[in-house]
């Protein structure tokens, strides 16, 4: 029998290939011996080791895994200009005491309670004339609760007129992504959706009425996304003659107190 002293064996630790020797000293954890390198004569555990190395290994997971759903509000998103990717709320203009500084400070306190609770389930409605910021504040709400959350929270933006020409693309293209089922899936599975100028993506008919289609694939998303943050241009009014009663019902559903009025801010474009 080989004694401690004169027992080598080869083993592997992260894919790594070594020699080691038996010390006469034990793992106070696995109650194993411990074994030394003729290169580290301090001895170590070969378990301890191992599940070191898992640890990095599932830390480093966990470090991509939040990196990609943090880069999938820029590489899933459609957004009617890029530039709007920047949109914080420290960006956002808003002199003291001005409509747009009231705006920016519910938006921030909602944001907050979307980013401290991924299961709470609730929608914002901002509505307004178009110019007023709607969209800067909606988007920086998604990108307050994409940078923080953590555990990260998978946020989509949507341009809705840019969603539904990419769907309606598919149709002639198959190997388009945007697919009606692919729309529904990604809009549906995101754990804060914002749709963007609601009301702009179809042709109306003389009844004001929103097309079946577009109704479809809303009533979709709706049905199974709790979280939606929604800016429109239509008033809440507006908004129940474009679109069916039980569509409507799922847009505001938990919005009440949340429905944030911009009437009475001035066009930012001109």
């Amino acid at each position: 029998m080989q004694s401690i002293k004169n027992f080598e064996k080869r083993v592997k630790v992260a894919g790594l290939s070594f020699v080691v020797k038996k010390s006469d000293k034990i793992c106070p954890i696995h109650k194993t011996q411990m074994v030394y390198t003729d290169k580290s004569p301090q001895p170590f555990c070969i378990k301890c080791q191992h599940e070191a190395v898992e640890k990095r290994k599932k830390e480093l997971d966990r470090t991509n895994s939040v990196q990609v759903i943090r880069k999938d509000l820029r590489q899933l998103s459609l957004v009617d200009d890029p530039k709007e990717y920047s949109y914080t709320f420290d960006n956002f203009k808003s002199p003291s005491g001005s409509k747009e500084a009231q705006m920016k400070d519910v938006a921030r306190k909602l944001a907050g309670e979307y980013y401290k609770d991924r299961n709470l389930n609730f929608n914002t409605v901002l509505y307004g004339t178009p110019g007023q910021g709607k969209t800067h504040l909606a988007m920086a709400m998604l990108n307050a609760v994409n940078k923080f959350s953590n555990p990260p929270q998978r946020c989509l933006f949507v341009n809705v007129t840019s969603l539904f020409l990419a769907i309606r693309s598919s149709f002639d293209n198959p190997m388009e992504k945007w697919t009606e089922q692919f729309a529904v899936h990604a809009l549906s599975n995101a754990d804060l959706l914002v749709i963007d100028d609601l009301g702009s993506e179809s042709v109306m008919s003389t009844k004001g009425e929103a097309s079946q289609f577009v109704q479809r694939v809303l009533y979709q998303v709706t049905n199974r996304q709790k979280r939606i943050i929604i800016t429109t241009n239509l008033t809440m009014s507006e908004l129940r003659q474009a679109y069916n009663a039980k569509l409507v019902s799922r847009l505001l559903a938990g919005s009440k107190g949340k429905q944030l009025d911009f009437s009475g801010i001035q066009d930012k474009r001109y």
